[in-house]
C-alpha cells in the first residue's frame, strides 16, 4: 500500500471537512433565517445546504473507491490512519476528529432549526384556528361562498 494513496486520502477529507465546515455556517444561516421569517433566505440557505451535501457526497464516492483500491473500503477511519502513520502520512487521526466534531455540531444545528420550522407550523396551525373561528365561511341564497363575521368564539383548543 503507497503511501500516497493516503496522502490522497487526506486530501479528501480535508476537503470534505471543508465541507462539512461550509454545510456548519448554512446551518446558522438558516436558523436566522427561520427566526426571522425571511422565506426567500430560507429557501436560498436550503439550496446551499443541498448543494454542499452533494459535494460532500461525491467526495465520501471518492474516498470510498480509493479504499477500494487498497482493500480497506471495510476498515474505519481509526484503523486507515494508523495503517496511513506506518507509512509516515500523518493527521488521518486528527482529521478524524475534527469531522466527528463538526458533524455533531451540525447535527445540533439542525435539530434546534427542526425545532423552529415545527414551532413555526404549530403557530400557523393555530392563527389558522383563530381566524377560522372569527371568519367561517358560509353561504349566499345563490350558493356562493361568502366571509361572515363568524361568532366571535374561538375554541380552547386553537
Amino acid at each position: 500500500m503507497s503511501a500516497q494513496v493516503y496522502a490522497h486520502l487526506l486530501d479528501l477529507l480535508r476537503e470534505e471537512e471543508h465541507l462539512l465546515g461550509q454545510l456548519v455556517a448554512l446551518a446558522r444561516e438558516a436558523q436566522r433565517a427561520l427566526v426571522a421569517s425571511d422565506y426567500p433566505a430560507i429557501e436560498a440557505t436550503a439550496a446551499h445546504m443541498l448543494e454542499a451535501a452533494g459535494r460532500i457526497e461525491t467526495r465520501s464516492a471518492e474516498r470510498m473507491n480509493l479504499l477500494r483500491t487498497i482493500g480497506q473500503e471495510t476498515a474505519t477511519l481509526d484503523q486507515i490512519a494508523t495503517s496511513a502513520e506506518n507509512l509516515g502520512v500523518q493527521g488521518l487521526h486528527e482529521i478524524r476528529e475534527r469531522l466527528l466534531t463538526q458533524a455533531a455540531h451540525l447535527r445540533d444545528l439542525q435539530e434546534a432549526n427542526a425545532r423552529l420550522v415545527l414551532g413555526a407550523i404549530r403557530i400557523r396551525e393555530r392563527w389558522a384556528a383563530i381566524l377560522a373561528g372569527h371568519l367561517s365561511p358560509t353561504y349566499s341564497p345563490q350558493g356562493q361562498t361568502t366571509l361572515q363575521e363568524g361568532s366571535g368564539i374561538v375554541s380552547r383548543t386553537a
